[in-house]
């Protein structure tokens, strides 16, 4: 399939997914990110109750919602393939991070296809989803990108997160039971869009 092809393809999913939303009386706005406690529930498990209000099929990534330092991101990423977790430009300067806070970081980002990016620096400061807050190390990179951040394996392994792709959503144990941070669905469409039309644009 071209990246043209493919991208016409993406907005008839986005199509799809609107009509399938307004067919079935389901806010997408406000449930987007939202968090669902399984109070007194020790043990994670995913079933077909979790299908409820998800497109499908579908071959979504799990898009979140979470505050990072004192800001609520919308377009975070979740992606159990990343060894890091990354800032984009537009979100770490909404957050106006103070410079003394940046450290140097000389490790290349090595991306899927080989291509190689520094970052400009890094920073430790603290995410937090339903009321768990854990410091993780973030990645600045200064470029353009569908989403305003990536989380990676470091943050969802210091939380003890389970993702299900299929179920759209993440699961976690606290002290009061299990949490359930359900996907933003509409946006990872979105997201995906908007990186098929920037990549149409640079193609001659």
């Amino acid at each position: 399939m071209t990246s043209r092809a493919s991208e016409d393809e993406t907005r008839r999913r986005l199509r799809q997914l609107k009509e399938w939303y307004l067919t079935n009386h389901i806010d997408f706005v406000s449930g987007n990110g939202a968090e669902i406690r399984e109070l007194g529930c020790t043990k994670i498990e995913f079933s077909e109750a979790d299908m409820i209000g998800v497109y499908a099929p579908h071959n979504d990534a799990i898009v979140i919602t979470s505050w990072i330092s004192m800001i609520h991101v919308h377009q975070i990423l979740v992606d159990t393939g990343s060894s890091v977790s990354v800032l984009f430009s537009g979100a770490y300067s909404s957050i106006n991070l103070p410079h003394d806070l940046i450290k140097e970081d000389e490790n290349p980002i090595i991306g899927f296809s080989g291509e190689v990016t520094k970052a400009i620096g890094k920073v430790k400061i603290p995410i937090t989803v339903a009321d768990k807050s854990v410091l993780d190390t973030f990645l600045l990179l200064d470029c353009i990108a569908p989403y305003n951040a990536i989380v990676g394996r470091d943050w969802m392994h210091e939380i003890g997160a389970f993702t299900s792709s299929y179920h759209q959503c993440l699961k976690f144990v606290t002290p009061e039971g299990v949490v359930k941070v359900k996907r933003d669905q509409m946006t990872a469409h979105k997201c995906h869009e908007n990186a098929m039309a920037r990549e149409n644009r640079r193609i001659p």
